[in-house]
Protein backbone atom coordinates (compact mmCIF):
# COMPACT_ATOMS: atom_id res chain seq x y z
CA UNK A 1 0.00 0.00 0.00
CA UNK A 2 1.42 3.89 -1.44
CA UNK A 3 2.36 5.18 1.69
CA UNK A 4 1.24 8.71 2.10
CA UNK A 5 2.49 11.89 2.97
CA UNK A 6 1.87 14.27 5.43
CA UNK A 7 1.52 17.83 4.24
CA UNK A 8 4.87 19.12 6.27
CA UNK A 9 6.67 16.06 3.81
CA UNK A 10 4.74 17.20 0.64
CA UNK A 11 5.89 20.99 1.47
CA UNK A 12 9.52 19.71 2.04
CA UNK A 13 9.49 17.44 -1.21
CA UNK A 14 7.86 20.25 -3.39
CA UNK A 15 10.10 23.55 -1.97
CA UNK A 16 13.04 21.17 -2.70
CA UNK A 17 12.34 20.12 -6.17
CA UNK A 18 11.19 23.69 -7.29
CA UNK A 19 14.85 24.93 -5.61
CA UNK A 20 17.05 23.13 -6.76
CA UNK A 21 15.24 23.11 -10.38
CA UNK A 22 15.43 27.17 -10.07
CA UNK A 23 19.33 26.84 -8.78
CA UNK A 24 20.08 24.51 -11.68
CA UNK A 25 18.28 27.02 -14.05
CA UNK A 26 20.37 29.58 -13.00
CA UNK A 27 23.52 28.32 -13.23
CA UNK A 28 22.95 26.47 -16.94
CA UNK A 29 21.90 29.99 -17.81
CA UNK A 30 25.17 31.32 -16.68
CA UNK A 31 27.03 28.98 -18.00
CA UNK A 32 25.33 29.08 -21.49
CA UNK A 33 25.89 32.73 -21.10
CA UNK A 34 29.50 32.61 -20.84
CA UNK A 35 30.05 30.53 -23.83
CA UNK A 36 28.19 32.95 -25.69
CA UNK A 37 30.16 35.74 -24.96
CA UNK A 38 33.04 34.08 -25.51
CA UNK A 39 31.95 32.88 -29.19
CA UNK A 40 30.92 36.46 -30.00
CA UNK A 41 34.54 37.58 -28.50
CA UNK A 42 36.10 35.24 -30.68
CA UNK A 43 34.57 35.69 -33.75
CA UNK A 44 34.89 40.05 -33.39
CA UNK A 45 38.12 39.33 -32.62
CA UNK A 46 39.20 37.28 -35.18
CA UNK A 47 37.52 39.20 -38.14
CA UNK A 48 39.29 41.82 -37.17
CA UNK A 49 42.57 39.90 -37.16
CA UNK A 50 41.27 38.87 -40.53
CA UNK A 51 41.91 42.23 -41.69
CA UNK A 52 45.50 42.63 -40.20
CA UNK A 53 46.54 39.20 -41.48
CA UNK A 54 45.22 40.16 -45.28
CA UNK A 55 47.34 43.39 -45.36
CA UNK A 56 50.35 41.84 -43.89
CA UNK A 57 50.38 38.69 -46.40
CA UNK A 58 49.59 40.95 -49.20
CA UNK A 59 52.98 41.76 -51.81
CA UNK A 60 54.52 38.83 -49.97
CA UNK A 61 55.21 34.81 -50.35
CA UNK A 62 54.17 34.13 -46.87
CA UNK A 63 52.03 31.14 -45.69
CA UNK A 64 52.23 32.25 -41.88
CA UNK A 65 52.13 35.38 -40.13
CA UNK A 66 51.37 36.22 -36.04
CA UNK A 67 48.37 38.84 -35.65
CA UNK A 68 49.30 40.20 -32.09
CA UNK A 69 48.25 39.72 -29.27
CA UNK A 70 46.20 36.26 -29.66
CA UNK A 71 46.12 35.15 -33.45
CA UNK A 72 47.83 33.14 -35.87
CA UNK A 73 47.03 33.42 -39.94
CA UNK A 74 47.52 30.67 -42.31
CA UNK A 75 47.15 30.72 -45.95
CA UNK A 76 45.58 26.95 -47.30
CA UNK A 77 44.99 24.44 -45.41
CA UNK A 78 48.43 22.17 -45.70
CA UNK A 79 50.45 24.56 -43.95
CA UNK A 80 48.46 24.27 -40.93
CA UNK A 81 50.17 23.24 -38.27
CA UNK A 82 50.30 19.37 -37.99
CA UNK A 83 48.12 18.83 -34.40
CA UNK A 84 45.26 21.44 -35.77
CA UNK A 85 42.14 19.62 -36.67
CA UNK A 86 39.25 21.56 -37.60
CA UNK A 87 35.75 21.01 -36.79
CA UNK A 88 33.52 19.73 -39.74
CA UNK A 89 30.78 21.28 -41.22
CA UNK A 90 32.19 24.87 -41.20
CA UNK A 91 30.99 27.81 -42.20
CA UNK A 92 32.90 30.72 -43.87
CA UNK A 93 33.74 33.76 -41.34
CA UNK A 94 32.29 31.78 -38.52
CA UNK A 95 34.38 30.65 -35.34
CA UNK A 96 34.36 27.41 -34.49
CA UNK A 97 36.48 25.57 -31.44
CA UNK A 98 39.27 22.93 -32.93
CA UNK A 99 37.88 19.62 -33.02
CA UNK A 100 38.56 16.83 -29.70
CA UNK A 101 41.29 15.23 -31.81
CA UNK A 102 44.01 18.27 -32.05
CA UNK A 103 46.98 17.85 -30.19
CA UNK A 104 46.20 20.61 -27.88
CA UNK A 105 44.26 20.93 -24.14
CA UNK A 106 43.79 24.99 -24.55
CA UNK A 107 40.63 26.02 -25.68
CA UNK A 108 41.24 27.51 -29.49
CA UNK A 109 39.06 28.95 -32.20
CA UNK A 110 39.28 28.45 -36.08
CA UNK A 111 38.05 30.77 -38.76
CA UNK A 112 38.08 30.21 -42.13
CA UNK A 113 37.64 33.25 -44.83
CA UNK A 114 38.35 33.59 -48.59
CA UNK A 115 40.58 36.48 -49.21
CA UNK A 116 42.34 38.04 -52.17
CA UNK A 117 46.28 37.67 -51.92
CA UNK A 118 48.24 39.39 -54.25
CA UNK A 119 45.26 39.22 -57.04
CA UNK A 120 44.31 35.72 -55.88
CA UNK A 121 41.52 34.02 -53.96
CA UNK A 122 42.64 31.99 -51.65
CA UNK A 123 41.86 30.20 -48.27
CA UNK A 124 42.55 31.98 -45.15
CA UNK A 125 42.76 30.13 -41.82
CA UNK A 126 42.85 32.30 -38.03
CA UNK A 127 43.80 29.89 -35.00
CA UNK A 128 42.42 32.34 -32.17
CA UNK A 129 43.88 31.30 -28.41
CA UNK A 130 42.84 34.12 -25.60
CA UNK A 131 44.74 33.08 -22.60
CA UNK A 132 43.94 36.15 -20.60
CA UNK A 133 39.66 35.56 -21.56
CA UNK A 134 40.45 32.01 -20.42
CA UNK A 135 41.69 33.15 -16.82
CA UNK A 136 38.94 35.66 -16.82
CA UNK A 137 36.35 32.64 -17.69
CA UNK A 138 37.90 30.52 -14.81
CA UNK A 139 37.52 33.49 -12.77
CA UNK A 140 33.81 34.01 -13.41
CA UNK A 141 32.89 30.23 -12.59
CA UNK A 142 34.90 30.74 -9.90
CA UNK A 143 33.03 33.43 -8.43
CA UNK A 144 29.69 31.36 -9.66
CA UNK A 145 30.95 28.76 -7.24
CA UNK A 146 30.56 30.80 -4.65
CA UNK A 147 27.55 32.68 -5.50
CA UNK A 148 26.62 28.78 -6.06
CA UNK A 149 27.91 27.87 -2.16
CA UNK A 150 25.64 30.91 -0.93
CA UNK A 151 22.23 30.04 -2.74
CA UNK A 152 22.72 26.53 -1.48
CA UNK A 153 23.02 28.46 2.23
CA UNK A 154 20.11 30.05 1.12
CA UNK A 155 18.53 27.81 -0.14
CA UNK A 156 18.43 25.67 3.48
CA UNK A 157 17.71 28.96 5.55
CA UNK A 158 14.69 29.22 3.56
CA UNK A 159 13.60 25.97 3.65
CA UNK A 160 13.56 25.64 7.41
CA UNK A 161 11.80 28.94 7.54
CA UNK A 162 9.24 27.37 5.42
CA UNK A 163 9.06 24.38 7.38
CA UNK A 164 8.25 26.07 10.15
CA UNK A 165 5.36 27.98 8.28
CA UNK A 166 4.21 25.13 7.25
CA UNK A 167 4.85 23.24 10.99
CA UNK A 168 2.60 25.94 12.36
CA UNK A 169 -0.14 26.19 9.42
CA UNK A 170 -0.51 22.16 9.44
CA UNK A 171 -0.58 22.49 13.47
CA UNK A 172 -3.84 22.73 13.78
CA UNK A 173 -5.07 20.22 10.68
CA UNK A 174 -2.46 17.87 12.69
CA UNK A 175 -4.41 18.18 15.42
CA UNK A 176 -7.86 18.18 14.29
CA UNK A 177 -7.08 14.96 12.82
CA UNK A 178 -5.84 13.28 15.48
CA UNK A 179 -9.32 14.65 17.98
CA UNK A 180 -11.50 13.05 15.05
CA UNK A 181 -9.16 9.41 15.37
CA UNK A 182 -9.22 9.71 19.07
CA UNK A 183 -13.16 10.53 19.07
CA UNK A 184 -16.01 7.49 19.58
CA UNK A 185 -18.07 7.01 16.71
CA UNK A 186 -20.98 7.51 18.87
CA UNK A 187 -19.62 10.84 20.18
CA UNK A 188 -22.07 13.92 18.65
CA UNK A 189 -20.46 16.36 20.98
CA UNK A 190 -19.33 19.38 19.03
CA UNK A 191 -15.95 19.74 17.44
CA UNK A 192 -13.70 21.93 19.07
CA UNK A 193 -11.39 24.59 16.85
CA UNK A 194 -8.01 23.53 17.47
CA UNK A 195 -5.37 25.37 19.31
CA UNK A 196 -2.56 27.32 17.13
CA UNK A 197 -2.93 29.65 14.23
CA UNK A 198 -6.43 28.09 12.89
CA UNK A 199 -6.48 29.17 9.42
CA UNK A 200 -10.17 30.41 7.96
CA UNK A 201 -10.65 27.09 6.43
CA UNK A 202 -10.16 25.22 8.80
CA UNK A 203 -12.36 27.21 11.18
CA UNK A 204 -14.87 26.63 7.79
CA UNK A 205 -14.01 23.02 8.01
CA UNK A 206 -14.54 22.56 11.84
CA UNK A 207 -18.23 24.48 11.03
CA UNK A 208 -18.93 22.23 8.10
CA UNK A 209 -18.24 19.42 10.24
CA UNK A 210 -20.64 20.55 13.43
CA UNK A 211 -23.04 21.35 10.34
CA UNK A 212 -22.83 17.61 9.47
CA UNK A 213 -22.37 16.48 13.27
CA UNK A 214 -25.71 18.68 13.86
CA UNK A 215 -27.67 17.38 11.26
CA UNK A 216 -26.51 13.17 12.10
CA UNK A 217 -27.84 14.44 15.62
CA UNK A 218 -31.21 16.00 14.73
CA UNK A 219 -31.93 13.08 12.45
CA UNK A 220 -31.40 10.77 15.57
CA UNK A 221 -33.33 12.63 17.76
CA UNK A 222 -36.22 12.51 15.40
CA UNK A 223 -35.76 8.43 14.80
CA UNK A 224 -35.63 8.10 18.36
CA UNK A 225 -38.64 10.78 18.95
CA UNK A 226 -40.68 8.82 16.44
CA UNK A 227 -40.22 5.30 18.37
CA UNK A 228 -41.64 7.39 22.08
CA UNK A 229 -43.94 8.93 20.45
CA UNK A 230 -45.45 5.78 18.28
CA UNK A 231 -45.30 3.59 21.16
CA UNK A 232 -47.45 6.11 23.61
CA UNK A 233 -49.62 7.69 21.41
CA UNK A 234 -50.80 4.73 19.87
CA UNK A 235 -51.13 2.96 22.98
CA UNK A 236 -54.41 4.99 23.91
CA UNK A 237 -56.34 3.97 20.52
CA UNK A 238 -55.11 0.50 20.87
CA UNK A 239 -56.50 -0.19 24.01
CA UNK A 240 -60.16 1.45 22.93
CA UNK A 241 -60.37 -0.82 20.15
CA UNK A 242 -59.10 -3.74 22.42
CA UNK A 243 -61.64 -2.51 24.79
CA UNK A 244 -64.34 -2.47 21.90
CA UNK A 245 -63.80 -5.79 20.97
CA UNK A 246 -64.08 -7.40 24.25
CA UNK A 247 -67.70 -5.37 24.94
CA UNK A 248 -69.17 -5.88 21.45
CA UNK A 249 -69.29 -9.71 22.20
CA UNK A 250 -71.05 -8.54 25.48
CA UNK A 251 -74.09 -7.37 24.39
CA UNK A 252 -76.84 -7.60 21.10
CA UNK A 253 -78.14 -4.16 21.50
CA UNK A 254 -77.96 -2.05 18.39
CA UNK A 255 -77.16 0.85 20.16
CA UNK A 256 -74.72 -0.43 22.02
CA UNK A 257 -72.74 -2.34 19.06
CA UNK A 258 -72.60 1.23 16.93
CA UNK A 259 -71.85 2.98 20.32
CA UNK A 260 -68.62 0.87 20.23
CA UNK A 261 -68.44 0.87 16.21
CA UNK A 262 -68.12 4.84 16.60
CA UNK A 263 -65.38 4.11 19.15
CA UNK A 264 -63.45 1.96 16.73
CA UNK A 265 -64.13 4.22 14.12
CA UNK A 266 -62.63 7.20 16.10
CA UNK A 267 -59.87 5.32 17.50
CA UNK A 268 -58.67 3.75 14.12
CA UNK A 269 -58.31 7.41 12.79
CA UNK A 270 -56.67 9.14 15.57
CA UNK A 271 -54.22 6.07 14.79
CA UNK A 272 -54.07 6.92 10.83
CA UNK A 273 -53.60 10.83 12.07
CA UNK A 274 -50.77 10.23 14.43
CA UNK A 275 -48.96 7.82 11.88
CA UNK A 276 -49.02 10.31 9.21
CA UNK A 277 -48.26 13.03 11.17
CA UNK A 278 -45.26 11.26 13.32
CA UNK A 279 -43.83 9.88 9.94
CA UNK A 280 -44.33 13.43 8.26
CA UNK A 281 -41.80 14.60 10.99
CA UNK A 282 -38.88 11.82 10.52
CA UNK A 283 -38.69 12.97 6.83
CA UNK A 284 -37.06 16.50 5.60
CA UNK A 285 -39.69 18.09 3.05
CA UNK A 286 -40.29 21.26 0.74
CA UNK A 287 -42.91 23.62 2.92
CA UNK A 288 -42.47 25.52 -0.79
CA UNK A 289 -43.91 23.53 -2.77
CA UNK A 290 -47.00 22.29 0.06
CA UNK A 291 -49.71 24.71 -0.86
CA UNK A 292 -51.52 26.49 2.00
CA UNK A 293 -55.26 25.86 3.11
CA UNK A 294 -58.01 27.66 5.42
CA UNK A 295 -58.98 25.65 8.46
CA UNK A 296 -62.37 25.22 8.46
CA UNK A 297 -64.52 25.60 11.28
CA UNK A 298 -65.74 22.44 11.70
CA UNK A 299 -62.44 20.83 11.94
CA UNK A 300 -62.17 22.46 14.98
CA UNK A 301 -65.53 20.92 15.98
CA UNK A 302 -64.49 17.55 15.31
CA UNK A 303 -61.53 17.55 17.69
CA UNK A 304 -63.76 19.12 20.10
CA UNK A 305 -66.44 16.19 20.09
CA UNK A 306 -62.86 13.89 19.71
CA UNK A 307 -61.58 14.85 22.52
CA UNK A 308 -64.75 15.42 24.45
CA UNK A 309 -64.09 11.80 26.52
CA UNK A 310 -61.17 12.93 28.42
CA UNK A 311 -63.47 15.33 30.34
CA UNK A 312 -65.21 12.04 32.08
CA UNK A 313 -66.22 13.14 35.74
CA UNK A 314 -64.97 16.87 35.68
CA UNK A 315 -66.99 19.63 35.64
CA UNK A 316 -65.19 21.94 32.07
CA UNK A 317 -66.96 23.21 29.47
CA UNK A 318 -64.88 23.46 26.02
CA UNK A 319 -66.29 26.45 24.06
CA UNK A 320 -64.81 27.47 20.50
CA UNK A 321 -64.33 31.34 20.05
CA UNK A 322 -64.23 32.22 15.84
CA UNK A 323 -62.69 35.47 16.05
CA UNK A 324 -61.02 35.09 12.78
CA UNK A 325 -59.53 32.43 9.80
CA UNK A 326 -56.21 30.75 10.21
CA UNK A 327 -54.22 29.82 6.53
CA UNK A 328 -51.58 27.17 7.04
CA UNK A 329 -49.45 24.40 5.10
CA UNK A 330 -50.05 21.72 7.73
CA UNK A 331 -51.80 18.83 6.58
CA UNK A 332 -55.49 18.38 8.05
CA UNK A 333 -54.14 15.12 10.45
CA UNK A 334 -50.97 17.07 11.48
CA UNK A 335 -53.18 20.15 12.50
CA UNK A 336 -55.46 17.79 14.17
CA UNK A 337 -52.57 16.12 16.43
CA UNK A 338 -51.26 19.63 17.21
CA UNK A 339 -54.27 20.86 18.46
CA UNK A 340 -55.74 17.93 19.73
CA UNK A 341 -52.56 17.76 22.08
CA UNK A 342 -53.14 20.82 23.49
CA UNK A 343 -56.46 20.40 23.95
CA UNK A 344 -55.76 17.30 25.99
CA UNK A 345 -52.87 19.12 28.12
CA UNK A 346 -55.43 21.60 28.84
CA UNK A 347 -58.07 19.34 30.27
CA UNK A 348 -55.43 17.35 31.99
CA UNK A 349 -54.55 20.61 33.62
CA UNK A 350 -58.39 21.79 34.30
CA UNK A 351 -61.03 20.04 37.03
CA UNK A 352 -63.21 22.89 36.76
CA UNK A 353 -64.00 25.72 34.51
CA UNK A 354 -63.48 26.02 31.14
CA UNK A 355 -61.03 25.79 28.22
CA UNK A 356 -61.52 27.78 25.29
CA UNK A 357 -60.49 27.63 21.54
CA UNK A 358 -59.94 30.92 20.59
CA UNK A 359 -59.21 31.17 17.15
CA UNK A 360 -58.19 34.57 15.65
CA UNK A 361 -55.83 35.82 12.13
CA UNK A 362 -53.69 32.84 11.65
CA UNK A 363 -53.21 32.41 15.51
CA UNK A 364 -54.57 30.13 17.69
CA UNK A 365 -54.83 30.06 22.06
CA UNK A 366 -56.25 27.30 23.98
CA UNK A 367 -57.12 29.30 27.61
CA UNK A 368 -57.81 26.82 30.43
CA UNK A 369 -58.57 27.56 33.86
CA UNK A 370 -56.52 24.90 35.40
CA UNK A 371 -53.77 24.67 37.85
CA UNK A 372 -51.54 26.58 35.83
CA UNK A 373 -47.59 25.90 34.84
CA UNK A 374 -46.59 25.39 38.58
CA UNK A 375 -49.20 22.78 39.16
CA UNK A 376 -48.55 21.26 35.67
CA UNK A 377 -49.75 17.45 35.93
CA UNK A 378 -46.72 14.78 35.73
CA UNK A 379 -46.95 11.62 33.76
CA UNK A 380 -45.38 11.05 30.03
CA UNK A 381 -48.08 11.93 28.21
CA UNK A 382 -48.20 15.06 28.83
CA UNK A 383 -44.43 15.61 28.16
CA UNK A 384 -44.89 14.11 24.84
CA UNK A 385 -47.36 15.90 23.94
CA UNK A 386 -45.98 19.16 24.33
CA UNK A 387 -42.64 17.51 22.55
CA UNK A 388 -44.95 16.50 19.31
CA UNK A 389 -46.16 19.90 19.35
CA UNK A 390 -42.79 21.55 19.31
CA UNK A 391 -41.95 19.65 16.63
CA UNK A 392 -44.71 19.99 14.39
CA UNK A 393 -44.74 24.10 14.92
CA UNK A 394 -40.62 23.78 14.38
CA UNK A 395 -41.02 21.42 10.85
CA UNK A 396 -44.28 24.20 9.99
CA UNK A 397 -41.94 27.52 11.07
CA UNK A 398 -44.88 28.20 13.80
CA UNK A 399 -44.41 30.06 17.04
CA UNK A 400 -45.16 28.12 20.08
CA UNK A 401 -45.60 29.47 23.90
CA UNK A 402 -47.33 28.30 26.78
CA UNK A 403 -47.41 30.89 29.71
CA UNK A 404 -49.41 31.51 32.72
CA UNK A 405 -52.51 33.75 32.62
CA UNK A 406 -52.07 37.27 34.04
CA UNK A 407 -55.33 38.21 34.80
CA UNK A 408 -56.84 34.63 36.12
CA UNK A 409 -56.10 31.18 36.71
CA UNK A 410 -54.73 28.64 34.34
CA UNK A 411 -52.42 28.99 31.21
CA UNK A 412 -52.51 29.84 27.86
CA UNK A 413 -50.70 27.53 24.53
CA UNK A 414 -50.75 29.82 21.87
CA UNK A 415 -49.32 29.03 18.34
CA UNK A 416 -48.96 31.82 16.17
CA UNK A 417 -49.00 30.12 12.04
CA UNK A 418 -46.69 31.75 9.74
CA UNK A 419 -47.99 33.97 6.94
CA UNK A 420 -48.14 33.01 3.15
Amino acid sequence: MKQIKSAKQLTFTYFSIVAFAIIAFHFSMFTSMIENIEMIYAENRMLKDKSTAESLLNGTQLTHVSVPPFSEAYVGKENLPSGVVLASNTEVDKPYELDQASDTTLEMFSMHSKVMLNGELKDLYIIHYDEIYETSEEQMFETQSTQLVLSLLLLIVSLWVVMRISGRLTKPLAQLSKSLEERSPSSLSAIELPEGAATREIRQLVDRLNSYQNQIRELIERERAFNRYASHELRTPLMVMKGAVTLIGKSDSKVFLERQRVRMVQACQEMEDYITTLLSLTRDEDLSAVASRVVQASEFEDIRQTHLGYLTGKSVAVDIVDNGQIITKLPIPTFHILVGNLLKNAMACTEEGCVNLVISENQLSIVDTGCGLSGKPGGEGYGLGLMIVRDICAKYHCLFSLEDNTDSVGCTAKVIFPRG
